[in-house]
């Protein structure tokens, strides 16, 4: 229901809008009157927050500091809202058509019903924008527009300024907007105005508002996401505080995050600054970001340098990091969460990131394939044919450089530069041989191997001479291998360099054409594409992977075998056949076929759709064992019989009617078994299988019933009865076996005992009368539940309160009165344990603990407890009674009760000697307990067991005071009082100097007062000063000192005081002997004094209670002068002199 105060006056409404930013509603008054000449109203609030009020005696707007709650009228946000209203200033009335807002504003969306879907606009209340949705074309509500204009125009908040809850108030920057105000800069003057704040805190936290209008304003935002400035066009209207006019604007008040990924680091949630002079102060994985200024001048993290993490987590996520050790990408198992920023999705992405090399080349640049890796290694060679191969120490200057030469043997020694130290052999021309030499790692030559093997040297026979090979006779020993060149003189032995002899092996080298010049048609295995391509080889300086023959090749290297059945494998990337784990993993029209290795497991064409629509055209096509060698185990679906059956797929040329596992057969396919003791189970219409149910839900219908089997799909609407009270009468049907899960106990009602018993069920073929639970059993079928723990008689005997059980048996109070009848037990039930029970009850009990010797609650379930439970803790404790001293047995009558005793007392407690009452909480642990001392103060606190919490006192010997503690009500000691005072009575002597009992604190201890401090002392109480602190306090008696008689005291003190006497009407010495004097007692002549007169003289007149009448004169303190006035003779007060003259010279000096 929208409420519109359109009655209301113009000032009413503004401060019922004005108070609804603190939450504080106020029912505006129907009243004209200004709220400017009402006073100030701070309230009574817990808040200090800054408003405004109009001071009517200064006729000005004021600040001052609002408690938050009980404000009246004259209380303003800002300034500028007192001025306008009550310094005379006029503001415009635009914000009056915000009352007149239609209804339909204010309604929800509401999208109707039918199927015809129609764009239409609405207005979003809470995001305050017009937004298009789809109307089905029926019903629906009046928040319903056909174009976006109309529903700007309709709705009156789209067309004035941003702020709906106050007036228009210019602005030229936050600093001339009130408390939680902002500036807002809009298309002109008249939109730019001061708006509310969000409630929802940082500006910058804000999401983006592009706001609405025609306006078309560039502006800066701050994105969270980025951490960066970004600009935006605002449209004029309705934006939020997330709003600059400039970047700088943005970045001076929004941090941006300088670092390129992550953020920078920090330490108690605050960011470290770092700077040029100390980088160092980074920790490890992190690095000094200089900025332009300090505020990002920031430890930035290096992901690169971080530490490998795989993580917390379930998940098994292929990622990859790079590993300072090997510079190089390396692949890990990252578990989901927690990790660090050196993991990335792909190696692509790592080598971008972290890869860098240093030129080892001595001219010109290296070659280098994607995100700048090699393209060779010791073990391969991907160079193209302008390149060669350099070796470096490590992997990053292990490049391909430029200037490939045919003569690399006539090349000179090369030490080339570094610091590396690495041992490598090169070809001395002249003396032609291979001689070892240290290489710097960088800016050498070709003439630069690994081992004196790979510098070249052919194998030698017996006699000294190059051994001859040829493809028919392979004559090279096991580490060498027959090199086919274009001559006799190129045939022959040459050293492996990387344990390549088996040809197998040989084909997973690259392609290397070599040089020469020689012009070869060749083979080799391209390993990516798992085919045998053609190459022109050059003659000299190739590998093993280089075969005379495509059908050489073919034999010895294991080429693509193309699986599919209907036409070419789907081709991925790099040409190579697309590998897959499952259907969503091939293009449209490719299904994922699965063979028996990871080559013929691709995506093939002719892929079905599957569907109940489509009659399940996957599960239509016949069984097909496939070509090939291998034997799995797979799984087809059978339509004759609707099962999935196993069969032997041989690896190749099968169909989609082929499955891993009999599960995945049946997720796909429509097939169901027959669970049912007779007929078939009542199958769904729409995907023509049986009709799954749950127990007590009434699911399947008339005329049938639930099969509550092992597994979901086997809980079956089958033919019968419904599973109801007749299900009680039938006998009991284990099944038969066969379901996908091992047999499980259930729950089957046994008509002869009228009880539930157990028994286990095969899965399949069972009756009605069969239960998952002993709870559905009862709640189906009637039967007797014994709450005791063992077997009763039967008839039950009922019990209460009242009715006692006999011997032998306790009265088991349930939660109902069938559960409340007289159980067996053995023994003493206070030695038994706690025994919580079952059921579902929450029954507050109590049992004794002997461990403890305590009575203590419990929650009971409500049946199978035993004999230790009692209603109330005092049934507890007099059924088992409780020891509650610490040491020994408490005291005992003749007939063996435990003597009760009176703690409120310090000495006659009604214990014998050698024995102290414990005060417990009631007369069960108030008993005498053995072990008396003579000076309990001298024992330490003890809180003692149990689970009462009694305030008590104890004595602290080492402070010398008193003070309370928490008792737990069992097992404590003497040092234990009902009171402060019974404390201090017995253990620190106590001299009263009062007649009467002193003033005490709210915490029950003595008020003591001085001569400089007595004003401390409560009404009807006065300062007593002793001769000592301790016998200075406040004593009960009126405060008028002067009125009472002279009273010297008890004691041996012999103080020197000063009285007034009433007779003399002067203050006069006495010897005042220490204790239990009055109040007409002054420490000095100037005290008693300068007190008594001006007490006396400012009694009141007092006539008196006789009937006689004589003149005197009294001090008149309204007149400020002695009177005259008749006294009776009898009563009245000291304000009676005889004479005027005594009146004068007691009280004319006062002036009062």
């Amino acid at each position: 229901t929208v409420h519109h105060h359109w009655s209301l006056p113009i000032d009413s409404y503004m401060l019922q809008i004005t108070f609804q930013q603190y939450g504080f509603s106020r029912i505006p008054s129907k009243s004209t009157t200004k709220p400017c000449s009402l006073p100030q109203q701070i309230g009574n609030g817990p808040y200090r927050i800054p408003r405004w009020y109009y001071n009517s005696v200064r006729m000005r707007c004021e600040l001052f500091y609002w408690s938050g709650c009980c404000a009246n009228g004259n209380n303003f946000p800002s300034i500028h809202n007192c001025k306008r209203l009550c310094e005379g200033f006029s503001f415009p009335k635009l914000f009056t058509r915000f009352l007149l807002q239609d209804a339909l504003i204010i309604t929800d969306l509401d999208q109707g019903h039918g199927k015809t879907l129609q764009a239409r606009y609405y207005f979003n209340k809470y995001a305050k924008v017009c937004e298009q949705f789809d109307y089905r074309g029926i019903d629906g509500n009046r928040n319903n527009f056909e174009s976006l204009q109309e529903c700007q125009q309709q709705c009156p908040g789209l067309k004035t300024n941003p702020s709906l809850s106050t007036p228009q108030i210019p602005c030229f920057g936050d600093s001339t907007c009130g408390v939680n105000q902002f500036c807002h800069f809009g298309q002109s003057q008249l939109t730019t105005v001061c708006c509310n704040r969000s409630p929802t805190g940082d500006r910058c936290h804000q999401l983006l508002n592009i706001g609405l209008g025609n306006a078309f304003l560039q502006r800066w935002h701050f994105n969270t996401n980025s951490k960066h400035c970004e600009p935006f066009i605002y449209r004029g209207l309705q934006g939020n505080e997330n709003n600059f006019l400039n970047q700088n604007d943005c970045q001076m008040t929004c941090f941006v995050n300088p670092c390129a990924a992550g953020e920078p680091y920090q330490i108690q949630g605050n960011t470290m600054q770092c700077s040029p002079a100390k980088p160092s102060m980074c920790p490890n994985g992190y690095y000094c970001h200089i900025g332009a200024e300090p505020q990002t001048t920031v430890c930035c993290g290096n992901a690169c340098e971080q530490q490998v993490d795989q993580g917390q987590g379930n998940y098994q996520l292929q990622r990859w990091y790079w590993n300072i050790a090997s510079q190089r990408c390396m692949p890990f198992v990252y578990a989901g969460l927690k990790g660090t920023q050196n993991n990335f999705l792909n190696q692509e992405i790592c080598d971008r990131t972290c890869y860098a090399f240093e030129n080892p080349c001595l001219s010109g640049k290296p070659q280098q394939g994607v995100n700048n890796r090699p393209l060779c290694s010791s073990t391969y060679n991907n160079c193209a044919i302008t390149h060669w191969c350099h070796i470096g120490a490590v992997p990053q200057t292990t490049v391909c450089c430029p200037g490939k030469g045919r003569a690399v043997c006539k090349l000179p020694l090369a030490f080339g530069s570094g610091d590396a130290n690495l041992k490598r052999w090169y070809f001395d021309q002249n003396i032609l041989n291979c001689i070892p030499f240290s290489y710097g790692g960088m800016h050498g030559n070709q003439n630069n191997f690994l081992t004196q093997q790979q510098s070249g040297n052919p194998e030698m026979d017996s006699n000294g001479r190059i051994k001859i090979c040829s493809k028919s006779l392979n004559s090279c020993s096991s580490t060498f291998w027959c090199h086919i060149g274009a001559q006799l003189q190129t045939t022959l032995c040459c050293p492996d360099r990387g344990n390549f002899y088996l040809e197998s092996t040989a084909c997973q080298l690259p392609l290397a054409i070599g040089h020469g010049g020689a012009n070869l048609q060749r083979w080799y295995f391209n390993n990516n594409i798992h085919k045998c391509v053609p190459f022109i080889y050059d003659g000299l300086h190739g590998n093993q992977n280089n075969f005379l023959t495509q059908q050489e090749c073919e034999q010895t290297c294991p080429v693509f075998v193309n699986p599919c059945a209907s036409g070419e494998a789907q081709m991925g990337r790099g040409e190579r056949p697309q590998q897959c784990i499952s259907h969503n993993q091939c293009a449209n029209g490719y299904w994922c076929h699965v063979g028996a290795v990871s080559q013929t497991t691709v995506c093939c064409p002719g892929r079905v759709m599957n569907s109940a629509a489509q009659g399940y055209a996957i599960c239509q096509q016949p069984v097909t064992a496939g070509m090939g060698n291998a034997n799995l185990q797979r799984w087809y679906y059978d339509v004759n019989t609707r099962q999935c059956l196993s069969f032997t797929y041989h690896g190749t040329m099968g169909n989609e009617n082929n499955f891993i596992s009999k599960k995945a057969c049946q997720l796909t396919c429509p097939a169901y078994v027959n669970v049912c003791p007779q007929g078939i189970p009542l199958l769904e219409i729409s995907t023509n299988q049986p009709r799954l149910c749950a127990f007590g839900e009434n699911s399947c219908g008339p005329k049938y019933w639930c099969h509550l089997g092992l597994v979901p799909s086997e809980y079956q609407c089958c033919p019968g009865t419904e599973t109801n009270s007749s299900a009680c009468k039938m006998p009991l049907s284990v099944g038969i076996g066969g379901a996908p899960a091992s047999p499980v106990n259930r729950w089957y009602y046994d008509a002869a005992a009228s009880t539930c018993k157990t028994f286990e069920y095969n899965g399949r073929k069972g009756n009605q009368n069969n239960f998952i639970s002993e709870a559905d059993c009862a709640a189906t079928c009637t039967v007797f539940v014994n709450p005791c723990d063992r077997t009763v008689t039967l008839p039950l005997q009922t019990c209460s309160n009242s009715e006692a059980c006999p011997s032998g048996t306790y009265c088991h109070y349930g939660s109902t009165s069938q559960t409340t009848i007289c159980c067996p037990f053995e023994g003493n039930r206070c030695s038994q344990p706690m025994a919580r029970g079952i059921g579902s009850g929450s029954l507050q009990r109590w049992y004794y603990n002997s461990m403890k010797g305590i009575c203590e609650m419990f929650t009971y379930n409500g049946i199978h407890g035993n004999a230790n439970n009692f209603l109330s803790k005092e049934n507890c404790e007099i059924a088992c009674r409780i020891n509650p001293c610490p040491d020994g047995q408490p005291f005992s009558t003749s007939n063996s009760v435990y003597q009760v005793c009176v703690a409120s007392t310090l000495y006659i407690n009604g214990c014998p000697n050698g024995y102290w009452c414990n005060p417990g909480s009631n007369s069960f642990t108030t008993v005498c307990c053995p072990g008396a001392v003579n000076n309990p103060c001298n024992l330490p606190m003890v809180v003692g067991e149990g689970n009462e919490k009694l305030q008590r006192y104890y004595y602290d010997a080492m402070a010398r005071v008193c003070r309370v503690f928490t008792y737990h009500g069992m097992k404590g000691n003497q040092n234990n009082f009902l009171s402060q005072t019974a404390c201090q009575l017995r253990c620190r002597p106590l001299e009263n100097p009062c007649i009467g009992q002193p003033a005490t604190t709210t915490a029950g201890q003595i008020l003591f007062c001085s001569a400089i401090n007595k004003e401390v002392c409560p009404v009807n109480f006065w300062c007593h000063i002793g001769s000592t602190p301790e016998t200075s306090v406040c004593c009960p008696g009126a405060t008028n000192p002067c009125s009472v008689p002279l009273s010297p005291g008890s004691g041996n003190a012999d103080l020197s005081r000063w009285y007034y006497s009433a007779d003399d009407r002067e203050c006069l010495p006495f010897q005042y002997n220490g204790i239990r004097g009055n109040q007409n007692n002054f420490l000095s002549q100037m005290e008693c004094s300068r007190t008594c007169p001006e007490q006396l003289c400012l009694l009141s007149i007092d006539k008196g209670a006789c009937s006689e009448h004589q003149t005197r004169y009294a001090f008149d303190r309204q007149q400020n002068q002695c009177i005259s006035f008749e006294y009776t003779g009898c009563g009245g007060n000291l304000n009676n002199f005889r004479s005027l003259v005594d009146c004068i010279s007691t009280c004319g000096q006062l002036g009062f």
